[in-house]
């Protein structure tokens, strides 16, 4: 399989071939490309976008090498070795887990026989009820609330031992509580960050132990400066104005998933990591949709509702311009660009790619260093398919400090097993909620702008 840096490096070619092809259409005084300039335009832009796929699952495959202390191992023959020291590392205590938590999926099945005695006993050791109807798990994270810093990670190491030491063979708890940790909860927080834009902008994500409402101060002292002053000069008072926002925890399920007797007995399907996929992804395309667009009445204030916008000239509803993007650059204090992102659908994406300079040099670079982002005048984008686009008259880009949005989670997710109600079916049922909210974090700078269209 080819390196990071060979993808990167035909992808940096690809995209200087699709440069050329808008560099020659301007040199020749044609506004647009002909039709087999954009058949090759389109088809460039294809095999960047396959690259840029391929890399991402490269660097993630890295990413999860790297946490387990592992070289990458991309050669195209096995090593028996690495496998064997791989394995030799999931201790016994992780394989109990993981067999408990897949017993209690199985548990809901009618057949008595439907868990295997291995997954029963594993559940006994680590004190798992597969009885019991419903689980809490928590997401990964840290309780920010109320707590500095130092005080998070110290916290995050104690709460971790309590964890290793309710999970023994002495804990009797009839759920399980937070001692299992399997490929289901795993893959609901994934599914939640690939199908939420506005997780993976650089929101930052707090979680919290209750749901109850989280002010959080701000203010604004931008405008106020300090006085020179003589000898003997009394000094005049300038007071602060604190306001607050206040975060709190809408509830979001996941519906349920109906799942037969002969599935869940198909022991060549891994149900957690299936169903923990489809239970996320459910949640991450409602809860992507409130914090972009939410109006912040009975549920989260998105980040579209809360964006300070600038309506474009009469006219421009199918259009975008180099002038439209650049004043929108330079619309946010410079304070808030340094990691600044843009966020649009990817059809507004479509129309940029096609936008150069005045030297005829396209707007979009593709990112050509291993991790490097591709961008949109030096500043990396977002693709988030719940914006609008450009065609329409709604809100289509937006630029700023994003880190500035806050999501809050409340840690406990719950997953409920159904057993009875569909049993003449030979099906049991699995759902999900979550609670969350989100908000932008503006005390009167806006850190967040964007571009509206507007109608002819």
């Amino acid at each position: 399989m080819p390196s990071i840096v060979d993808l990167q490096l035909k992808k940096g070619q690809l995209a200087k071939d699709a440069g050329e092809i808008i560099s020659s259409a301007h040199a020749d005084g044609r506004d647009a490309l002909r039709q087999d300039e954009t058949d090759k335009f389109n088809a460039i832009h294809t095999d960047i976008e396959a690259l840029t796929s391929q890399i991402k699952i490269l660097q993630r495959q890295d990413e999860v090498e790297r946490s387990l202390g592992e070289p990458s191992q991309r050669k195209s023959e096995p090593n028996p070795i690495a496998e064997s020291r791989s394995e030799s590392q999931l201790s016994r205590g992780n394989r109990d887990q993981q067999d408990a938590i897949r017993g209690w999926f199985l548990a809901g099945a009618p057949s008595h026989g439907a868990v295997p005695a291995q997954y029963r006993e594993a559940a006994r050791r680590v004190g798992l009820n597969l009885d019991n109807k419903s689980m809490t798990f928590r997401l990964g994270g840290n309780a920010l609330q109320g707590r500095h810093r130092d005080d998070i990670l110290r916290w995050e190491q104690s709460h971790a031992e309590e964890i290793r030491a309710n999970a023994g063979p002495q804990n009797s708890t009839s759920s399980g509580g937070y001692s299992i940790q399997d490929a289901a909860m795993r893959e609901v927080e994934v599914a939640l960050l690939s199908f939420g834009a506005m997780r993976r902008a650089g929101c930052t994500i707090i979680r919290t132990d209750t749901g109850g409402p989280l002010p959080i101060p701000t203010v604004n002292d931008s405008t106020n400066v300090g006085h020179l002053v003589t000898e003997g000069t009394t000094i005049v008072t300038t007071d602060v104005t604190f306001a607050q926002l206040v975060l709190d925890a809408w509830k979001y399920t996941s519906d349920k998933v109906l799942v037969s007797t002969e599935l869940m007995q198909d022991n060549s399907v891994n149900l957690p990591m299936l169903l923990g996929r489809i239970l996320g992804e459910r949640i991450g395309r409602a809860t992507n949709v409130a914090f972009t667009t939410g109006t912040g009445t009975g549920q989260p204030n998105g980040i579209v509702n809360a964006a300070t916008f600038t309506q474009l000239a009469t006219g421009s509803s199918s259009s975008l311009t180099l002038t439209n993007l650049v004043n929108l650059y330079h619309s946010v204090d410079p304070s808030y660009r340094d990691g600044a992102k843009w966020m649009f659908n990817d059809s507004t994406l479509a129309k940029i790619k096609l936008l150069v300079d005045s030297q005829s040099r396209p707007l979009w670079l593709p990112g050509l260093v291993d991790r490097a982002p591709d961008t949109l005048l030096g500043s990396p984008y977002v693709i988030n398919q719940d914006m609008a686009a450009v065609t329409s008259t709604g809100k289509s880009v937006l630029f700023g400090d994003f880190s500035k949005y806050w999501i809050r989670d409340v840690r406990d997710v719950t997953l409920l097993r159904l057993d009875e109600r569909f049993a003449e079916f030979l099906q049991v049922a699995f759902l999900a909620f979550m609670r969350t909210d989100g908000d932008l974090l503006d005390a009167g700078t806006h850190p967040v702008k964007g571009i509206q269209q507007a109608t002819a």
